[in-house]
Formats: C-alpha cells, structure tokens, sequence
C-alpha cells in the first residue's frame, strides 16, 4: 500500500468527455476509471451540449475538456472556440481519428492545448494529465 497515502491527498478531477459515438465513450470511461485517481466525469455528445454545460457549470466547472473533432449539431472545433469564449482556461484535448497535421493543427487552432488520437488509452491519458499538472 505505498502509493495508498499519496492518491489521498489529491483532489478529484472533474473531466467533460464530448463524444458521438458511445463505444468511444464506452473506452474513455473504462480509461479515466483505471487512471488511478479520482475522476468525476461527465458526458456531452456534441459540441452544443457541451458548451450549455460549461455555461450552465461556470468557466471553472472542468478541470479537463476531451472533444472528439466530427460530431453531429456542433463539431469539436466550434465548440472549442465556445468554450474558450466562456473564459474556460482548463485543458482542452483534442481527440480524433483524423490525425493528419491539418486536422491536429485545426483544433490548436481552435484554442485546443493538446491533441491526441483515437482511441484515447491509459499511456495517453497519464500524458496528457501529466503535462497539465492533473496526475
């Protein structure tokens, strides 16, 4: 029980996983479940929704944004610009099966921090909380 003391001592994360389709869903629940610590996650399957919950939450509410790119209503593009426009300052990672420099390049552009490719895995997720601090 070595590590027991230490995961005590940090403060849960409050996550917003915006995301269509329900398998990748599926997966990221079963990857931030097995990160270790503790997660509050919340779910949006657009980018629309998404941006209500941050509204609704207040520019503090996540500590973590993950957005797939193509989704239905509003894309992950949009809604990060939204979402940035609300005053968010937390992580925002881009998450997509379209990798290509262009399409990594449009959600940095977008005010993304980050991007990673699907599907999103342990070894991608302890990354991407580590560089932001959230591990």
């Amino acid at each position: 029980m070595a590590g027991a003391a230490s995961s005590v001592d940090r403060k849960m994360i409050r996550v917003l996983l915006v995301e269509d389709e329900e398998i990748h869903r599926v997966v990221a629940r079963a990857v931030l479940k097995a990160a270790g610590r503790g997660v509050e996650l919340e779910e949006a399957k657009n980018g629309a929704e998404a941006v209500r919950r941050v509204r609704e939450g207040g520019a503090g509410a996540y500590d973590l944004v993950i957005t797939d790119g193509q989704m239905p209503v509003m894309d992950g593009h949009e809604a990060t610009r939204q979402i940035r426009a609300l005053g968010v300052t937390a992580p925002i990672v881009g998450l997509s099966s379209d990798s290509l420099a262009p399409d990594v390049d449009a959600f940095i552009k977008a005010g993304a921090d980050d991007f990673a490719p699907k599907p999103l895995s342990k070894e991608k997720l302890d990354r991407i909380l580590a560089k932001f601090g959230l591990s």
